[in-house]
């Protein structure tokens, strides 16, 4: 094995699926997190747009 470098097991794997679908679930119920994931969306889309206009 290389210094510092893990292999996954699928359980493992499994099991961090399983541990990020409980977190995003979560996550879908806080306001405060769905308001700052639409504001994000939002800044990345308006920078994309402003950079396309620029090009032509």
């Amino acid at each position: 094995m290389i210094s510092g470098v893990k292999t996954v097991s699928s359980k493992d794997s499994e099991d961090m699926t399983s541990a990020q679908i409980m977190e995003f679930r979560r996550k879908i119920h806080d306001a405060k997190y769905i308001d700052s994931a639409i504001q994000r969306i939002a800044s990345v889309l308006s920078k994309r747009l402003i950079e396309e206009h620029e090009r032509q």
